[in-house]
């Protein structure tokens, strides 16, 4: 009896606070161009707005780009908790077709009172705000057409520590690109009726571990795209127990989320790559463009783990001379491709892997998957039975370099 009501207490509390642990969920297709990353809050009435919004986009996106060229669909998000009982999460939709569309969404809802909340629940004097917000808007747009602006609505907003962001709508560029319109409204200029704590910045840097190599050694080079996700824990205490490592891909917007994982990776000997900020197809991107996806990447990886990344992998292995050329970080793709994310299946992933790695292979997987998480430990123990020790990437070029002088 007081199992079975321990039982229906347990079940009670998963229907009341819902059954998802925070995470953040990533979907990303090679063949379709389409790359999605968004926050699981663990709230049920939160995630399932979410969740309807994605699915909508994606959808729309299917049936009326179908009959365009690589059409290309890149959602990404931020996440902030202003308090304990609040939360904050924006979805950016980015459409490359004919033309560049650019879209916002946001939510931010209180736990407390179980509600989403609106602008007026947030700031005491909107009038002083729709001031402000009008005076910036003819400083900063002081060349565009902001006639129909003149009519504010707070429906979009964001906060960071510093700023509340408002996105007021859309204005097409000079090079026919539909872009956000949006301003930042310093947080110690307005009236807030809700309490927003800070980051604190604890600059818990970590020492890198260094292996002895020897130069006859057999090596191998793991390595993993598309995380942090919920599944490299598990990658990593894989790794620890064969005393192993592998090198990171990380995609800039998920760092933070998972700031212990990234500090973890470093801790126990494994590399950070740079896999751009929001996985975007990088050959459409301008020189400035492309620059803000490694550089957002870098300084989300500094400031965790007070490393910046020296090697970068190219979304959907896709790069240009041009592109190279815009960077000191060294393009880094592989020579034997578990193809994890289309098989799903640990049999195969291990079949794909093991027959085909020699010498100095960089093997791709990703640690956004389960299947992958679950193949990992076959693949480092039949590659430690073969002789092989695990380098990162950069170990990896450093003896290549080596082997090639002597």
């Amino acid at each position: 009896m007081k199992k079975t009501m321990l039982l229906f207490l347990c079940l009670a509390i998963l229907l009341i606070t819902g059954c998802n642990k925070k995470e953040i969920k990533t979907t990303i297709s090679d063949d379709e161009l389409i790359a999605i990353n968004y926050p699981v809050t663990g709230i049920n009435i939160l995630d399932d707005a979410i969740t309807s919004y994605i699915n909508k986009t994606r959808t729309n996106f299917k049936k009326e780009y179908k009959n365009y060229k690589n059409p290309e669909l890149n959602i990404s998000y931020t996440y902030k908790e202003l308090n304990d009982d609040i939360v904050n999460v924006s979805l950016n939709t980015e459409i490359n077709a004919d033309k560049k569309i650019n879209k916002i969404k946001t939510f931010t809802y209180n736990k407390k009172t179980k509600s989403f909340l609106t602008m007026e629940d947030i700031i005491k004097d909107l009038d002083a705000l729709d001031y402000n917000i009008k005076k910036q808007l003819l400083e900063k747009y002081r060349d565009s057409d902001i006639e129909s602006l003149t009519n504010v609505s707070y429906d979009y907003f964001t906060f960071d520590d510093e700023n509340l962001t408002l996105y007021l709508g859309m204005q097409t560029s000079k090079d026919n690109r539909q872009e956000l319109i949006y301003l930042d409204i310093p947080l110690n200029s307005l009236k807030l009726l809700i309490d927003i704590d800070k980051t604190e910045n604890t600059d818990n840097y970590i020492k890198i571990k260094k292996k002895n190599i020897d130069y006859d050694d057999k090596v191998v080079a793991l390595t993993f795209d598309d995380g942090p996700s919920k599944y490299t824990t598990k990658i990593l205490d894989t790794l620890k127990k064969y005393d192993a490592c592998g090198t990171f891909f990380v995609i800039g917007n998920k760092v933070e989320f998972y700031n212990e994982t990234l500090q973890r990776m470093v801790n126990e000997g494994n590399e950070i790559g740079n896999h751009s900020y929001n996985h975007k197809w990088l050959n459409r991107l301008s020189k400035q463009e492309f620059q803000e996806e490694l550089n957002k990447t870098q300084e989300k990886v500094q400031k965790i783990t007070g490393i910046s990344p020296k090697v970068f992998r190219p979304t959907y292995g896709g790069y240009s001379d041009r592109l190279k050329s815009y960077t000191d970080l060294t393009f880094i793709l592989w020579d034997v491709d578990s193809s994890d994310w289309k098989v799903k299946k640990k049999e195969k992933i291990i079949n794909n892997i093991i027959p085909n790695v020699k010498d100095g292979s960089i093997i791709l997987m990703h640690d956004n998957h389960e299947y992958s998480a679950n193949a990992i430990d076959s693949v480092v123990k039949a590659l430690k039975d073969k002789g092989y020790k695990f380098v990162t990437v950069s170990e990896l070029l450093e003896l290549k370099q080596l082997r090639e002088n002597e």
